[in-house]
């Protein structure tokens, strides 16, 4: 999720409708948070403005304490140096059968020790990751400023692992998918998702445990009801594109990786750039 930043005078009455105040004890100091992180951990219970679909309308969803979250937008008000800062969290890029019933109301909380605890690295950095199959972008042959499509495979913050078809690729719109999990891509139904059961990381390959096999995917089957999949990180690469004229039009960058010994990649391109 990408954070938004409001800069400038904010009236702090309506940040306050919108957000919880501090609900530590009134003696506590508390400080304000550093600002270049993108996940946060809660320190207490609270209500994050987040609402499930149900067959009778919206219930809260409740947010226990230390639960992770995923910072989307922040606020800034009040005159230096008095600055006050807050932050509207979401539950981050979930599982597809949980992100399509859950709206957000925007409900900004204040950005304190009092309420979170940044997480600067996740322990497991390959969550999020959009890894599609390949060793890197491939310009089509048929269009300008488009690359080919191929499966991809991606696993959730709430630890599943959920995979997409070929096919089902060709229905996001991005034709370069900028960026690894965008709320576009959530809406977009895996071609099979299941439940992680452990998740190892060991420098930077990663082992990954689940209960059944995935369909049309290479599984490394270790046991009854026990399939793992070895992802292992590689090098970075980057790829500029002259499809028209000597001036490139398209830049593009991903870092490499084998799933199973198969190719993978994740990474951004940014076309039209002449």
């Amino acid at each position: 999720m990408k954070k938004v930043y409001q800069w400038g005078l904010v009236v702090f009455v309506a940040l306050v409708g919108w957000g919880s105040g501090l609900t530590a004890p009134a003696a506590a100091k508390v400080r304000e948070l550093p600002e270049s992180v993108s996940y946060v951990r809660t320190k207490h219970a609270m209500d994050i403005g987040a609402r499930e679909k149900t067959k009778s309308g919206y219930k809260p969803i409740y947010i226990k304490k230390n639960k992770l979250l995923s910072i989307s937008a922040m606020n800034i008000c009040g005159k230096y140096p008095y600055f006050k800062t807050y932050v509207a969290v979401t539950l981050g890029d979930i599982h597809y059968a949980k992100i399509n019933k859950v709206v957000y109301m925007k409900k900004f909380i204040r950005y304190t020790t009092a309420n979170f605890t940044p997480v600067k690295t996740l322990r497991a950095p390959i969550r999020t990751q959009l890894l599609r199959q390949g060793t890197g972008f491939v310009m089509s042959s048929t269009h300008i400023n488009q690359p080919t499509y191929s499966s991809a495979l991606f696993v959730t913050l709430d630890n599943y692992i959920q995979t997409y078809s070929q096919a089902r690729m060709t229905e996001i719109n991005d034709k370069w998918m900028n960026a690894d999990v965008d709320s576009d891509f959530a809406k977009l139904k895996p071609t099979d998702s299941v439940k992680v059961t452990k998740l190892v990381k060991t420098g930077t390959a990663y082992k990954i445990d689940y209960a059944r096999p995935l369909k049309s995917f290479s599984d490394k089957k270790i046991g009854p009801h026990h399939y793992r999949l070895t992802i292992k990180q590689l090098g970075r690469q980057y790829q500029n594109y002259t499809p028209i004229d000597d001036t490139y039009d398209t830049a593009a960058s991903w870092t490499n990786f084998t799933i199973n010994t198969k190719p993978y990649f994740s990474g951004f391109a940014d076309w039209g750039l002449d």
